[in-house]
């Protein structure tokens, strides 16, 4: 009796739900009646950890095969690499572990060539803005011997640096009375800088002094640099100091000033100081356009070569007056690509310490997880071939002389420069 009882249950809850459909589906919208009573999709499992994980290994690895610009990629095995990294991925590995690996992949490039940033490190890259932070205001790049330091650049003009009596040249040796180390390189910038209000003690050593102990109270910074330099009128020579941070008039300053200058004085030759210019937003071509003219050499990716063929335009002598470039270890970008291009069409002749090749080119590619890679995808040689990812430029005359050596006021790289353009006839 109990089992004829429960199949009349069984059958009555399947007549009702039969009738409710019927019934949801005729009082239903017309937009919605077709829907009513439709199975669902099949949603599609969930990738796992690996599967994702093995999904962004394989992305960096094609557009490092198909772009990186070096077709040897720097040395390094870049399939025997994938397959370490997927062997590792598939025995285990947390998110925060994989974009370490990630990063790691990365860095087997040469020369910081290949950048994977997390999603985390997207978004905060770009809501920055790094024209604005907090800080003392100095440009300053890192030398690791003799003893690791900091070397100043350039002053941000009525920066609390310059209100501090920070120069140019000057050497930082501790942050807050922990000593400068090699290992952070230019992660020591993040102690120099903080929030705007809050002090930071230096220890700072000007070229030929004592150190000393300077304290700095950190304000809002707006980032800028200036061209600086001009007429020395008894020498009839034109120097300019190229700013670490290139100004967007930077091009049509040089152009007025040297058509200017040649109808003050009978010039007799130009020096272009390069040893703290940077490449960001750096005017490659119109100084090649203003120096130059010729076949100055090519770009080349994996696709192919782009002829660099400019047409120059003189202005107060610049095609034709002797013509002398200072670089050294800072001088970094396009402003090599322009020494290197002016030096082997014999154009100029080049003084200093050799740089260190930061030519290249970047494109940056989006990830499907929002991580995203940002790797070398162009590079430069020269007229004669010279590859300058590989070789930067090799000074004609080298002085042992680095910018932490010398002052505003003593600097004999200068000096020897002025010495040789008088010596042209």
């Amino acid at each position: 009796m109990n089992r004829f009882l429960s199949l009349l249950l069984v059958a009555a809850i399947t007549l009702l739900a039969c009738s409710s459909v019927a019934e949801l589906q005729q009082n239903a919208p017309p937009q919605l009646q077709n829907i009513v009573g439709t199975p669902l999709p099949t949603v599609p499992p969930t990738p796992s950890n690996a599967e994702r994980q093995l999904k962004i290994l394989d992305e960096i690895y094609s557009a490092v095969k198909d772009q990186y610009v070096l077709p040897d990629y720097g040395g390094v095995k870049l399939d025997d690499l994938k397959k370490d990294y997927e062997t590792k991925i598939r025995a285990g590995m947390s998110n925060t572990d994989f974009e370490k690996a990630m990063q790691d992949f990365a860095n087997k490039l040469p020369n910081g060539s290949v950048v994977y940033q997390t999603r985390a490190e997207r978004l905060k890259a770009e809501t920055e803005d790094t024209i604005k932070y907090s800080g003392i205001g100095a440009y300053i790049a890192v030398r690791k011997d003799p003893q690791p330091h900091v070397v100043i650049l350039s002053i941000i003009k009525n920066s609390p640096a310059e209100k501090a009596g920070l120069l140019p040249h000057d050497s930082i040796y501790s942050v807050d009375d922990k000593p400068v180390t090699a290992e952070e390189g230019m992660d020591v910038i993040k102690r120099v800088r903080g929030q705007a209000g809050s002090t930071v003690s230096l220890e700072v050593q000007t070229v030929g002094k004592s150190k000393r102990t300077v304290k700095i109270a950190r304000d809002q910074i707006t980032a800028g640099d200036a061209l600086r330099g001009g007429l020395i009128e008894q020498a009839g020579i034109v120097y300019f100091l190229f700013p670490v941070a290139t100004p967007d008039n930077m091009i049509e300053i040089i152009a007025q000033n040297l058509e200017a200058y040649s109808k003050q004085v009978q010039l007799r030759g130009i020096v272009l100081d390069l040893r703290v210019a940077h490449g960001a937003g750096w005017p490659i071509e119109e100084m090649l356009t203003l120096f130059g003219s010729g076949n100055l050499g090519q770009y080349y990716t994996r696709a192919g070569n782009n002829d660099v063929a400019i047409k120059g335009v003189d202005v107060g002598g610049s095609q034709t007056l002797p013509l002398i470039l200072l670089v050294g270890p800072d001088t970094e970008g396009t402003p090599e690509v322009f020494a290197s291009a002016l030096q082997a069409s014999q154009r100029a002749i080049v003084l200093g310490l050799p740089t260190t090749g930061k030519v290249f080119g970047y494109t940056t590619l989006p990830l499907t997880d929002g991580s995203r890679l940002t790797l070398a995808t162009s590079s430069y040689k020269n007229a004669k071939g010279d590859d300058l990812s590989k070789t930067g430029v090799k000074p004609d005359f080298e002085m042992k002389v680095d910018w932490d050596q010398v002052t505003m006021e003593n600097d004999p790289l200068i000096d020897r420069a002025f010495q040789a353009i008088l010596l042209f006839r």
